[in-house]
């Protein structure tokens, strides 16, 4: 089969959605597909990082600022170029190649420009967080947890598509599979915390969580602070860092999930992180740097999974260094938070490869 995935990364969508279409591209290659990338050259695009991974990219053209955007959902500017652009672009590309499967993770993206792809590809793949648009798909993966997620796409995509929902459904990378025997449920002291707010971290969330830790003066504390090479604070972080020697600086690393492993506490974002931390048992301190991250983060508090501290506009030094505080002096919290992460997850692994055995299948 000859897939391809359109996906993006910049400066407003972060780089979470390239990641796990990586992740859901390597599972693809094994099971014998050709895989190719087609991304716009935004500000902070990973193409070249998509390449270093082996893969083809079909690249678009970088934004031009005297585009006219509709507003059809909040993240269409998010696409750089009106809908009907994208999609004609995205053809021409893809002229004289035969798609067996096309895959979409891009906010931007509704049926429109699906329904203009069905023209020379054979199904249609969408990866969707929010279920806040129509879409034209025969596949429909969306891995997270909501109270009503079995059926808040019934009005959204097509009667014969087939939904994947749930966060048994998360693409991880093989390094989280690979450290399924070392999680472990949390109890005892807190000895090592995490401090990861994704690969871009415009708003530098993690300057704040590190200024919350060092305000408590735990200096008996080991802490890993981890970014990813387009972080623009990444040299300030480095510096602060380097003045102290229970601090640890990493970026761009390639072993996230033995860091998750080694932790007892984890400080960061609602994104996609959230389920790599539930998959090894991790507790987890969490505020939402996105709109969409909102409501994830409520139903998942409700269920005692993580402790969400509220949206990052919201959230001041002194009520996070209190916050770190309590939950680190909270051990029956702590435990109670890494055994009903684990329940969460537990089944992921057999659910993921059942997912990707069936759209080959199906394609086949």
């Amino acid at each position: 089969m000859n897939i391809f995935i359109r996906v993006d990364a910049s400066i407003s969508i972060g780089t979470g959605h390239v990641m796990r279409c990586l992740t859901l591209a390597g599972r693809l290659i094994k099971q014998g597909n050709i895989v190719y990338f087609i991304c716009r050259e935004h500000n902070r695009h990973l193409c070249d990082f998509i390449e270093i991974n082996g893969y083809e990219v079909l690249r678009l053209p970088a934004p031009q600022v005297n585009f006219k955007i509709q507003n059809y959902t909040q993240h269409s500017k998010w696409l750089g170029v009106p809908l009907s652009v994208d999609a004609e672009q995205t053809k021409k590309l893809l002229t004289g190649r035969s798609v067996d499967l096309l895959i979409v993770d891009h906010y931007a993206i509704n049926e429109t420009w699906e329904g203009n792809l069905r023209e020379i590809s054979n199904k249609i793949l969408v990866i969707d967080d929010l279920a806040d648009r129509r879409h034209d798909c025969d596949y429909l993966i969306d891995q997270n947890y909501f109270e009503d997620y079995p059926s808040r796409y019934l009005s959204l995509v097509p009667p014969h598509c087939k939904t994947f929902l749930g966060p048994n459904y998360v693409l991880l990378r093989d390094e989280f599979y690979d450290q399924w025997n070392e999680q472990r449920i949390r109890n005892g002291s807190v000895k090592r915390i995490l401090i990861f707010f994704g690969g871009i971290d415009q708003t530098n969330e993690t300057g704040k969580a590190l200024a919350a830790f060092l305000k408590m003066g735990r200096n008996d504390i080991q802490v890993d602070v981890v970014v990813g090479r387009s972080n623009l604070h990444k040299t300030e972080l480095a510096s602060i860092c380097k003045k102290y020697d229970f601090l640890h600086f990493y970026c761009q690393v390639n072993n996230i999930a033995e860091l998750m492993c080694q932790a007892d506490l984890s400080i960061g974002a609602g994104g996609s992180t959230t389920w790599e931390r539930c998959y090894l048992s991790l507790p987890s301190i969490v505020w939402s740097v996105a709109g969409n991250q909102v409501e994830i983060c409520k139903a998942l508090a409700r269920k005692k999974i993580i402790k969400y501290l509220g949206e990052k506009e919201t959230l001041e030094q002194i009520f996070l260094t209190q916050q770190l505080a309590n939950f680190i002096g909270n051990e029956v919290e702590r435990n109670e938070m890494s055994r009903l992460s684990y329940l969460l997850m537990k089944d992921n692994i057999v659910n993921q490869q059942t997912m990707i055995k069936e759209i080959v299948r199906l394609e086949g």
